[in-house]
């Protein structure tokens, strides 16, 4: 027996690698064993044939596709095996092959044990009469398990303790009576489960105060993002009998592990922290000084973003492209936010924000939008080009070809071969076969696309010849690390050399030193780009530099 699959056999876990076609490729007998079936009825079968249509449909199949998409899954649910039924925690893993995501490998482990607790919970013992949240004792017992997961994950490390006071709770008790109090109470409390995650969980301490735990958070300044989201669903005024009746409330949070690693510190911090909040007029505090200062900087900068398109803050500067003599042969259009009161802000401020709210798509068709409207404007040589990045999910987006049209349309572009668009070698490989496909469509309509930041993913050259484009932009690092050795020059000369033998063209990013723009020049690439001949500029003072046709710098 092969070593590895002996491994993959002894495991208690169970241990899957399902294909794209969501077929079982490898089942350990682990897995058999709980299934209550032979290895041959579960290799080389539809996970669908195994657990049931409506189970894969509703869902399992969902976060398949999010693993084939490079995403990294872990979440919890109930599946019968034979007549019992058991709360699994299920992890997706992209497994790629040369470069490529091939297989979702999965492994799951029964707690039962811990989903037997959790369904206790429900019990009156654990749960408050007035509201019907968890109660006290729940928060301990669920918190408890909280850092024991989190210890025990290799990638769902942070978790958030929110206290949340309502503030004017008296008040109301005093002028409309206890049993209005206690209905506003509990309404309030549904607010806050609602502006929650499913798998999070909500607690009434005592009295008028609420907690909260975030059981997974990418950072530790979503708890922040988080706590805004509930204050803002507590503050909607209620209307009785005519009446607005308004609840405030003041939050304060302790994170996991920064703040603590035991359950009752925890619970201290994120107490002190509601104390200093509700002393501030604060709506939210985090226990973490840097860490709240961070979070309020990100909900400022998220606010700002969503006003950025209709206050026109937004910009496309252009960077040339020139050939070795350093004459302008095309462009790439990068987006600049003119913020009012911060001036430039970076893009590596703003973009990935962008992707995490949704306003990614937004951004991505306002510059396809401009980009078109000054190629269709300015006076170009032959030849002249304009690149522009997309993101992924723009990439992906099956309405890209028609948006394309819609966009060259209406400002007049007639000639598609002006426009290219840019994806970066790392988005591309996370799903080579569907990249190849839309790009290969691309292209009959008459816009390439360039791979840009070549070089500085896992596929490299190894992909170079699958890929239907002409254009590979090689990444700045390299560049950067020409003075370092004789052997990173080397390795330049060679990704230049093996792109160039492929008969495609090749734009070296990131030139910043006249000893770099000589070194690339006896490597015969074909373009440069970089701030030794322009930084990105406005589109006026680049128009100024097409008409001056002086090579740069």
């Amino acid at each position: 027996m092969d070593p590895y699959e002996y491994i993959v056999n002894i495991s208690r876990d169970f241990i899957t690698l399902i294909n794209r076609d969501y077929v079982y490729e490898i089942v350990n007998d682990s897995y058999c064993r709980e299934m209550g079936l032979p290895r041959e009825q579960v290799l080389n079968r539809p996970v669908a044939a195994v657990w049931g249509e409506e189970k894969f449909e509703a869902s399992i199949r969902k976060h398949l596709d999010d693993c084939f998409q490079g995403q990294e899954i872990h979440y919890i649910d109930q599946f019968k095996f034979g007549p019992f039924v058991k709360y699994m925690h299920v992890s997706f893993y992209p497994f790629r092959k040369d470069g490529r995501i091939t297989h979702a490998l999965v492994f799951s482990h029964d707690i039962t044990q811990l989903g037997e607790i959790e369904s206790r919970l429900s019990n009156y013992e654990y749960r408050d009469p007035v509201t019907g949240l968890f109660n006290r004792r729940s928060l301990n017992i669920i918190l408890e398990k909280e850092i024991e997961k989190a210890k025990r994950s290799r990638s769902e490390k942070l978790r958030a303790l929110l206290f949340i006071a309502l503030e004017n709770m008296a008040k109301v008790n005093q002028v409309h009576g206890h049993e209005i109090g206690d209905l506003l109470l509990e309404n309030t409390g549904l607010r806050i489960r609602r502006a929650l995650r499913g798998s999070d969980f909500v607690f009434r301490f005592e009295g008028n105060q609420l907690t909260a735990i975030l059981t997974n958070i990418s950072r530790s300044t979503d708890a922040g993002k988080v706590a805004q989201k509930i204050h803002n669903a507590v503050a909607v005024p209620y209307d009785f009998k005519g009446t607005e009746i308004l609840i405030a409330c003041s939050i304060g949070i302790a994170v996991y592990p920064g703040d603590g690693e035991e359950r009752n510190l925890l619970i201290q911090r994120a107490a002190s922290a509601l104390e200093e909040a509700r002393k501030s007029g604060s709506s939210f505090l985090l226990f973490n000084a840097e860490l709240h200062h961070e979070a309020q900087e990100r909900l400022r900068l998220e606010s700002d973003l969503a006003k950025a398109f209709d206050e026109k803050q937004l910009q496309l500067h252009f960077q040339p492209v020139v050939d070795l003599e350093g004459r302008i042969r095309g462009a790439e259009g990068l987006i600049r936010w003119q913020h009012p009161r911060r001036g430039n802000v970076p893009p590596l401020d703003f973009l990935p924000l962008a992707e995490e709210t949704g306003l990614i798509q937004a951004i991505g068709r306002w510059t396809l939008f401009t980009a078109c409207q000054h190629l269709a404007g300015w006076d170009l040589p032959e030849g002249f080009y304009l690149s522009v990045n997309l993101s992924s999910r723009d990439f992906a987006d099956a309405h890209l070809p028609e948006l394309l049209d819609t966009a060259m349309s209406k400002a007049g572009l007639r000639d598609p071969r002006r426009l290219k668009l840019e994806l970066t070698e790392t988005r591309c490989m996370q799903d080579p076969e569907r990249t190849i496909a839309r790009i290969a469509e691309l292209r009959e309509k008459g816009i390439e696309t360039q791979i840009d930041d070549f070089g500085s993913g896992y596929s490299s050259l190894g992909y170079l010849k699958k890929l239907p484009v002409q254009t590979f932009k090689i990444d700045r690092v390299f560049v950067e690390a020409l003075a370092e050795s004789q052997e990173e020059r080397d390795y330049l000369g060679r990704i230049i050399d093996t792109i160039r033998s492929r008969r495609k063209q090749v734009v070296v990013e990131g030139v910043g030193t006249a000893e770099q723009y000589a070194f690339l020049k006896e490597m015969r690439c074909d373009l440069l780009q970089g701030f030794y001949f322009s930084r990105p500029v406005p589109a006026a003072d680049f128009e100024a530099l097409l008409k001056r046709g002086q090579p740069l710098p």
